[in-house]
């Protein structure tokens, strides 16, 4: 008996252990965030800054990470990369860190933000998690979405010499007629029509894969669910086994992204190609 429980005292440490370890890779921040660079002496500060901002898609710690794909492209190689990317924020959230970004006198913004709104309206188990672990102020919608949406421009423009692009959802799931789908689709619009309003540049990330899916025909994977479960797996792929995110992609059935919202590195790719081409035909 008394081995037994040394034995499951053994077993639950262990547990234990990976649960705390596999939290802390989820949700470590960027190495290059902006309080990382604010940080940096002046004399360190001297090249043309590009913030990426969003949610975890930009974070990049359960998702491929197109900051540094971008980042390490050879016409960006006289560019600071700063990833303003956080786990599972609205554009309510983004908008209440303006200031950190501000503060990096960026040269360059892009903002890919919008995912976790869309996500909310899908079910109301979504909705009530996002309200309370994200302290948001009121039940999230489309409408709400846009308000901040264009708040956080308005600021940026105002109050940065920055030239700014809008990416438009990576799609939620891949398949075409699905509810979540068209859900990213529609928060997409919003992003195109605050774009345009506000003169800004909008890339078409929703749009390219969207794209890229109806050239190849019916998809295996699987139709929207919440996605939290696919969500660990990943985590547990990426971070214990050591496989890709393009390998837990196809683990799934998925090709540009991993458990429904987050990316693959061909989906990751995708993005640092059309920020490149941003950021390269307005230098």
């Amino acid at each position: 008996m008394k081995k037994m429980l040394i034995g499951v005292g053994i077993a639950a440490l262990v547990v234990s252990g990976l649960v705390g370890y596999l939290n802390y890779k989820a949700r470590r921040l960027p190495e290059n965030r902006p309080q990382a660079y604010l940080a940096k002496a002046p004399e360190a500060r001297n090249r043309g800054v590009v913030v990426c901002a969003g949610d975890s898609i930009t974070h990049a710690a359960v998702s491929s990470n197109y900051v540094d794909i971008l980042s390490g492209k050879d016409r960006m190689k006289d560019l600071t990369f700063v990833n303003a990317g956080i786990n599972s924020e609205l554009a309510y959230n983004l908008l209440q860190r303006v200031d950190e970004i501000v503060a990096c006198a960026p040269s360059f913004i892009t903002i890919l933000i919008g995912t976790n709104d869309a996500n909310a309206t899908l079910l109301p188990s979504n909705e009530a998690r996002y309200i309370k672990s994200m302290n948001l102020p009121r039940r999230p919608d489309r409408e709400w979405y846009r308000a901040n949406l264009r708040e956080l421009c308005v600021k940026l423009q105002a109050r940065t010499k920055a030239r700014i692009a809008l990416f438009s959802l990576p799609p939620i799931g891949e398949q075409r007629d699905d509810t979540a789908y068209l859900r990213a689709r529609e928060y997409s619009q919003v992003i195109r029509e605050t774009a345009t309003e506000l003169k800004l540049e909008y890339l078409p990330l929703n749009e390219r894969i969207d794209e890229l899916l109806r050239g190849r025909g019916p998809s295996r994977a699987p139709y929207y669910a919440d996605n939290e479960m696919l969500m660990y797996k990943a985590i547990i792929m990426h971070y214990i086994m050591g496989s890709s995110w393009d390998r837990i992609a196809d683990s799934s059935g998925f090709v540009f992204v991993t458990d429904f919202l987050h990316l693959s590195g061909r989906g990751a790719s995708i993005a640092a190609d059309l920020a490149e081409w941003f950021i390269s035909q307005k230098r």
